[in-house]
């Protein structure tokens, strides 16, 4: 251990020479290896370019060209007639009457917008005092349209895609309800109450969202047959309820097993990052825990909620597994409808219903990230509570 800084002392001259000799010749190459590394990475960056217009196009092609195929002006799907047509958009929906509420719900809150921007620019009123008029404007759409939705009910007038189309909202609206009932008070169990057993519930949670989709589907398949048989429980399942059917209930229940699951990491991972102290401090005022639950707690997770229940709307709207095997007659689903229908030639009016839920699924998931983002989320922070971290 001695020897050896003793020896490095003895040759350090020639080391000190050798590296200013090194130091002369390597100044005379910095601008040449600085141009060539320049070089370099340019072209990288122009190959990285490329490879990502390459997988982007890739991704997005099929999308594409669902799109265009649902103006084929032939009679199959897959086999492109060289031609549009709006034939297919107007069997699907009842042309006049659909191309009529469009128009008007466009004019009126186009009509809203332009009011409230020239409001805002000629008086002294601000954007948030006007900030009602985009709600106000769709509710008197909605209104104007028929307060009781009798134009919803005429717009899918094509009885075997309607139908399906219909179900699927019902059935995905079902499932989100209970989903972020169940998810959000999870979440908020998780977070506020830790110890041993939301180790163990975190590990059911985990394992909701890593088992396959097809046994959950078989065990849903043959769970319902025996809670028919069960008195009172089995009702829902089997005369319905309410305008619901036995198998929309069963959608019900089914699609939400992984929602739920969803919502509660969401939540938990969005209150998790939030001191207790103001619940804490609501309590001491002498606040009953159902009081501040309601007025602290659930403001707090409000916006994990809504992104919850979006991603959960997004992920039942076109769940295709539970429900080929659990549906009934009278509940069947768009993507079921669907899986029916390549048994023979696709016609393009299929297409217009995929594009119909694509455009729903796209809309959501941007209404999840302008919520997060609202509520004080950066990009990154947007991505770790979709993830549930």
């Amino acid at each position: 251990m001695w020897l050896f800084p003793w020896g490095v002392q003895l040759v350090r001259p020639l080391i000190d020479k050798s590296r200013r000799s090194m130091r002369a010749r390597s100044d005379a190459r910095v601008h040449v290896s600085r141009t060539v590394h320049i070089g370099r990475f340019e072209l990288l960056q122009l190959m990285l370019a490329i490879w990502t217009v390459l997988v982007l196009l890739f991704l997005f092609i099929p999308i594409v060209l669902v799109v265009l195929h649902s103006f084929n002006s032939g009679s199959s799907f897959t086999i492109w007639a060289g031609s549009t047509t709006f034939k297919w958009w107007e069997e699907l929906f009842a042309g006049s009457v659909a191309w009529a509420v469009i128009a008007r719900f466009v004019v009126i809150v186009v009509v809203a917008l332009v009011a409230r921007r020239v409001l805002t620019a000629r008086s002294a009123l601000s954007v948030r005092t006007l900030s009602w008029f985009g709600p106000g404007s769709f509710i008197l759409a909605v209104i104007v349209n028929g307060v009781s939705t009798d134009w919803y009910r005429e717009i899918f007038d094509f009885v075997g895609i309607g139908d399906s189309i219909r179900n699927s909202f019902i059935a995905a609206f079902g499932a989100t309800v209970i989903a972020v009932l169940l998810g959000g008070l999870s979440g908020v169990a998780l977070a506020r109450r830790p110890g041993l057993w939301t180790k163990i519930f975190m590990a059911v949670v985990f394992l909701i969202l890593v088992t396959p989709e097809i046994m959950d589907a078989i065990a849903l398949a043959t769970w319902f047959p025996r809670i028919k048989d069960i008195p009172l429980i089995g009702i829902p399942f089997t005369d319905g309820l309410g305008p619901f059917n036995g198998g929309i209930n069963k959608l019900w229940v089914g699609q939400s097993l992984y929602a739920s699951a969803v919502v509660t990491l969401i939540v938990r991972a969005r209150l998790a990052g939030l001191d207790e102290s103001l619940e804490e401090a609501a309590a001491d005022l002498g606040a009953t825990p159902a009081r501040a639950f309601r007025q602290i707690t659930l403001p707090l997770i409000s916006a994990a909620l809504v992104a919850g229940a979006l991603l959960s709307f997004t992920l039942c709207l076109d769940n295709a597994v539970i429900s080929t095997l659990i549906s009934e007659a009278g509940s069947t689903t768009f993507p079921v409808a669907l899986l029916g229908a390549t048994r023979s030639t696709i016609k393009p009016f299929w297409g217009v219903g995929a594009v119909l839920l694509f455009a729903v699924t796209l809309g959501a998931l941007w209404f999840v990230a302008v919520v997060l983002r609202r509520s004080g989320s950066s990009s990154s922070e947007i991505a770790a509570t979709l993830a549930g971290s």
